[in-house]
């Protein structure tokens, strides 16, 4: 019996807070970042067991396996990081820096930004592999032009999570509606209606914000000074752009993304050996440390000196402690008395839809994963769906409102610090312009209690 004890409500909501207030603490002070803080919330945890006498063993085993559900993710982080470096190295970064500032206005860069990310994503189905190619492209182009890089990592992200939110090939794309019980036809079409408004809004935000960015006393620079610098330093042609193509077509081959991220890593370290003429050890070295570029100018500095596999792995630090610390947290109970005080004041359609994102939010932010925040808001909600004769693809649609866009938007959630760490950019320097992601859940309130796209169904339907 005392392997089934669990935290009450008073003893969870306490053991939150701790743990907010050490993460908190650690962001405010700028040091470690939220790593040591979710670290810290390892030991709270270890000390509430012993106060109420649970074992620690059984909690700890919950850690382990949530951290098993993200070794994916994990992989794709370091793979990344030598992609990264590899094309710096290669000349594919410095490729298409060259070629984006001759071929691209300025002023357009913010919009096309969230087109591209969004298309690739749209026919890959993955955001993961959009940001790791499309992404770090334009962000190489924007800081050249001197676009602030939240904006330009703003516009990959919102890009990116449009196009995995509806392709039928993203993962969460088919487990939402595998979750409610709803068709994939039917999920998509009803995600229709909250994403492509807040889509159009988004594009004209990021168009606006492009042309506001570059009036005024916005200067470029010296393009002809980055370029000459970029041709002194790398042999830049066709064949440093194989790299970057390969990639695009692997991935719209459906290729597994870390097999993709490989292949096109290998062919970067190919070019840079028969093309650029470094060696093998400084190619192998690269990959691991990242690039250092000769170049002095500190614009170019500052995007050319960096990747490998060892920058990404404080963010896998920071994905484990933090997917770790969801899975004891569930075993605690933690989630079922915070979710089950949010059920309990339903009491219309409305209410019952905005204490699904609520809850989606929630799991978002203690799991740290996409998988399990549909799982447990779908296992949670689905019940309330069918007594309220609403169609389960409206649950579906708000299980991705919620816990498919909630990811950037947390600093520890494996989508934030992907993002983060794949862009180059700090969770703070690029959050207040995720735009879609804060709109799509508005219309969802929004539709909820007017009633608008709200699907009911018979009797007969509810209960299959």
């Amino acid at each position: 019996m005392n392997e089934e004890k669990k935290l009450n409500l008073p003893q969870s909501l306490l053991l939150l807070l701790l743990i907010i207030l050490s993460v908190a603490v650690c962001i405010r002070l700028k040091t470690g970042g939220p790593m040591i803080g979710l670290f810290a919330s390892w030991i709270f945890i270890y000390l509430f067991c012993v106060a109420v006498r649970i074992p620690y063993s059984k909690v700890v085993d919950g850690a382990f396996e949530a951290i098993r559900m993200v070794v994916p993710t994990l992989c794709l982080l370091m793979a990344i990081g030598v992609m990264i470096g590899t094309w710096l190295q290669s000349g594919t970064i410095a490729t298409i820096i060259a070629w984006g500032l001759k071929m691209i206005n300025p002023a357009w860069l913010l919009p096309l930004t969230l087109l591209f990310c969004s298309l690739l994503s749209l026919v890959t189905g993955t955001s993961y592999g959009s940001v790791g190619s499309a992404g770090v492209a334009m962000m190489a182009i924007g800081n050249a032009m001197g676009i602030n890089p939240g904006m330009v990592a703003g516009a990959v992200i919102c890009g990116a999570m449009f196009g995995d939110k509806l392709s039928p090939l993203s993962d969460t794309t088919n487990l939402a509606p595998a979750v409610a019980g709803a068709k994939l036809g039917d999920h998509i079409r009803s995600m229709l209606w909250t994403t492509l408004p807040t889509y159009v809004i988004t594009l004209i935000i990021f168009t606006v914000l492009g042309f506001s960015q570059t009036a005024g006393d916005y200067t470029t620079g010296n393009i002809s000074t980055y370029v000459d610098a970029l041709n002194n330093e790398f042999h830049l042609g066709f064949f440093t752009m194989i790299p970057a193509i390969l990639i695009i077509v692997l991935l719209l081959c459906k290729v597994n993304a870390i097999s993709a991220l490989g292949i096109s890593s290998f062919s970067a370290g190919f070019v840079s050996f028969f093309v650029q003429h470094d060696t093998l050890q400084s190619i192998i070295r690269t990959a691991y440390n990242g690039y250092s570029t000769a170049i002095e100018e500190p614009v170019l500095q500052s995007i050319l000196n960096r990747g490998g596999m060892g920058s990404m792995l404080q963010y896998v630090a920071i994905i484990c402690f933090a997917v770790g610390m969801g899975g004891m947290l569930e075993k605690l109970g933690v989630l079922d008395h915070i979710l089950n005080a949010i059920v309990k004041r339903i009491n219309s359609d409305g209410s019952m839809i905005l204490a699904t994102l609520i809850t989606g939010y929630i799991t978002s932010l203690i799991s740290c994963s996409q998988p399990m925040a549909h799982v447990l808001t779908g296992r949670l909600m689905a019940p309330i769906f069918k007594e309220r004769k609403v169609a389960p693809e409206i649950l579906s649609r708000c299980l991705e409102d919620s816990g498919t866009l909630a990811g950037p938007m947390i600093p520890w959630h494996g989508y934030g610090v992907y993002m983060a760490g794949t862009l180059g950019v700090a969770w703070a320097a690029f959050f207040p312009y995720l735009f879609l992601l804060y709109l799509t859940p508005i219309f969802s309130i929004f539709y909820g209690f007017t009633g608008i796209s709200i699907k009911h169904v018979d009797d007969t339907a509810a209960t299959k």
